[in-house]
């Protein structure tokens, strides 16, 4: 039986391009046509950015086919095989490999940017590819430059200019991503909205800063939530509160009204009519009907 693309694939090592040390090397390539063969696909044990310098042609992953040209940048996770179809006389390209150990905690400074941040977490449930597409401009061109020539330089501590440049490009493709949402529909936006829901539902939740982190009006952005998910965004905020409450009511003995302020809510009030239209009970007789029975005490004999 013929194997598909992603069981056929090789695998780069990570020590074949950089140490344990300083997990990190970007280089130019210069690809033709016949270096390339649709049916060996690569994988690796590390990330990888791929800027294109000149040239045309596609980047196969999987079973997607993606163009390219110039300008064109992907970032691409280790478990996806990849390869190249050029179809002009030749291919040049960046090629950025790093781990993201290299930038510790800085990464999770993106965990809001969904579209960008989903790739680095790898749930296919939430996008059916994990390469990440964008067009660069030209101040994500120079940080590109930059990172080559500190790397091949190696000027005083070009290692921790080398990791703020990393994580800087980073953020400029988190940006992209989120302005790029917009563009792809309800369930787009249904996705990202619902990702800081999860993440940030105990927190003030603000309509207007979560459409501008995708470039868009509130009035849309809550249209096409609604036309995904069927609800509003402030009532599936309130039913993600709601359900982290009765979590907590039911597995332990805090206060009602320090699990009403710490799941988000402001008004204790409005968290008892609230949790009783979607329960049916109010937030102590839910408790007691969740708490085990106790032990039956044999008679004393």
């Amino acid at each position: 039986m013929e194997q598909s693309p992603a069981k056929a694939a090789d695998v780069f090592r990570r020590i074949g391009f950089f140490s344990d040390e300083f997990p990190f090397s970007i280089h130019r390539e210069f690809d033709r046509p016949g270096d390339f063969n649709e049916s060996r696909r690569f994988r690796r044990e590390f990330w990888k950015i791929v800027c294109v310098v000149d040239g045309r042609g596609e980047y196969l992953v999987g079973e997607e086919r993606h163009p390219l040209g110039p300008g064109s940048i992907f970032l691409v996770h280790p478990d996806d095989p990849t390869t190249f179809r050029i179809d002009s006389e030749a291919l040049e390209i960046y090629n950025i490999l790093f781990m993201p150990e290299l930038l510790r905690d800085g990464l999770s400074e993106l965990r809001d940017d969904f579209d960008f941040f989903s790739i680095m977490r790898r749930n296919r449930r939430l996008r059916e590819s994990n390469l990440y597409i964008a067009e660069s401009d030209g101040e994500i061109r120079r940080l590109v430059r930059t990172l080559e020539r500190e790397f091949d330089d190696m000027p005083p501590n070009y290692r921790s200019r080398i990791r703020l440049l990393l994580l800087e490009l980073l953020i400029l493709l988190a940006r992209k991503a989120g302005a790029q949402i917009r563009h792809r529909g309800p369930d787009a936006v249904r996705e990202y909205v619902d990702h800081l829901i999860e993440h940030y539902f105990r927190e003030e939740f603000k309509l207007d800063t979560v459409a501008r982190k995708i470039h868009m009006d509130k009035s849309r952005l809550c249209r096409l939530y609604r036309a995904g998910s069927g609800k509003t965004v402030m009532e599936a905020l309130r039913q993600r509160r709601l359900r982290e409450a009765a979590g907590l009511l039911a597995s332990t003995a805090r206060p009602v009204s320090e699990i009403c302020f710490g799941c988000g809510f402001n008004d204790l009030s409005y968290f008892y009519r609230a949790f009783a239209a979607e329960y049916g009970v109010n937030p102590g007789d839910f408790r007691r009907n969740s708490m085990p029975s106790a032990p039956r005490e044999w008679p004393h004999v």
